[in-house]
């Protein structure tokens, strides 16, 4: 969590946002925005005109932060761990090192 000094934060994500998030993953219909700070911000595609979530894979790939575009200060960090274990229940899903 020192990378890039940010520090935990309560983010509220509304179940619509992470579905859709999670619909666009399996599917493979993801957009991505780089940020000045050199982060690639992922969203669902065509939803950069509304409220949606972002997730960004951190260097090293041990981190997956999370935010919602309505507010980009807030940012939830998961393990890979957990993003695994999400997106692996996503339809579609293939298992991790397939």
């Amino acid at each position: 969590m020192a990378a890039f000094g940010m520090e935990p934060a309560e983010v509220r994500i509304p179940r619509a946002a992470l579905d859709a998030m999670a619909a666009a993953l399996s599917v493979q219909t993801v957009a991505m925005r780089t940020w000045p700070d050199g982060i690639e911000w992922f969203y669902p595609l065509g939803t950069w005109d509304e409220p949606h979530v972002e997730v960004a894979l951190m260097p090293g790939g041990d981190e997956v932060w999370m935010r919602m575009s309505t507010d980009r200060t807030s940012t939830v960090i998961w393990t890979i761990e957990q993003w695994l274990d999400f997106a692996g229940q996503l339809p579609g899903a293939t298992p991790p090192g397939s």
